[in-house]
């Protein structure tokens, strides 16, 4: 039984840097609270991989994976978004239609990062391609999210009122490239395009699951690289890189091939008694 209490413990980890996150967002230290959830993408990737190893998946460990999702990739990033915007003078989300577009986006994060959880606990194992992503999964988009969340940070412009450079002493991979306060106010339409794909049923190819092995070893390079990056806090920029560059090939082909068109989705609103692999169990290693 003693087997069991590892991954739970990661599990555990995860959801406390979850609160953390949303401890630091409410109190207005953004730059934190973007990596303590980028830190619980890895710790999500840490207790799958300790409980296979340890031939420890247990029904419990799922509903404890399932939580710990929904705090720190669906509550976590969405309180991060609306105190930072929300909370920051000079930007249009402190009144008005502002404030009620990062509202209902926040929201809106929520409630779908919550249904796709709650859709793949109930489909089983067989139901999908375990090479493909259905959907957008919680862990890539919040990454997604929060990683271009600090590269606006720490690319922001003296004119930027939400802006962070002097936390980021790394360097610049992009170089003298300045973001003003416009780009903030794309961050509801991020969320909004964000959530639909997470509830949606557009296929993507897993990391690690290409057909060349030479492809998928550079890959998986590429991403224990930015996984390095995100537990020592530097260079979101490369961080984003990666995720972004394989949904840009991959989402498209992935609903033009005719042999990713072809295969079976899963379905919107599935019922079901059995409790598979939670979809972070199911996952592969991937970007964070």
């Amino acid at each position: 039984m003693l087997r069991y209490v590892a991954p739970n413990l990661v599990t555990s980890m995860a959801m406390i840097l979850g609160l953390f996150s949303v401890v630091n967002a409410f109190e207005g230290h953004y730059v934190e609270s973007g990596w303590f959830i980028l830190w619980a993408t890895f710790f999500d990737r840490v207790d799958g991989l300790v409980a296979r190893t340890l031939k420890a998946t247990s029904a419990f460990g799922v509903q404890m994976d399932s939580f710990a999702d929904f705090l720190n990739f669906g509550v976590a990033p969405a309180c991060l978004m609306y105190c930072a915007l929300s909370s920051t003078p000079g930007l249009p989300f402190t009144e008005g239609i502002g404030h009620t577009a990062i509202i209902a986006t926040s929201v809106l994060w929520v409630l779908c990062a919550t249904y796709r959880l709650a859709r793949f606990n109930v489909l089983t194992e067989d139901s999908t391609d375990n090479s493909m992503f259905f959907g957008i999964p919680t862990t890539l988009a919040a990454g997604m999210l929060v990683n271009l969340f600090l590269v606006g940070l720490k690319y922001a412009d003296p004119g930027n009122p939400l802006g962070a450079r002097d936390w980021f002493t790394e360097g610049h991979l992009f170089g003298p490239v300045t973001l003003g306060p416009k780009m903030w106010t794309g961050v509801p339409i991020a969320m909004a395009i964000g959530a639909l794909l997470m509830v949606s049923n557009l296929r993507m190819r897993k990391i690690g699951k290409l057909v060349n092995r030479k492809l998928n070893l550079g890959v998986s390079l590429l991403a224990i690289t930015a996984m390095f990056c995100g537990i020592a806090r530097v260079f979101p920029e490369y961080m984003v890189l990666l995720p972004s560059i394989w949904m840009a090939i991959w989402l498209p082909f992935g609903q033009l091939s005719p042999a990713f068109r072809d295969l079976p989705t899963p379905p919107l609103f599935p019922v079901g008694d059995k409790a598979p692999d939670s979809e972070s169990q199911q996952q592969s290693v991937g970007p964070a």
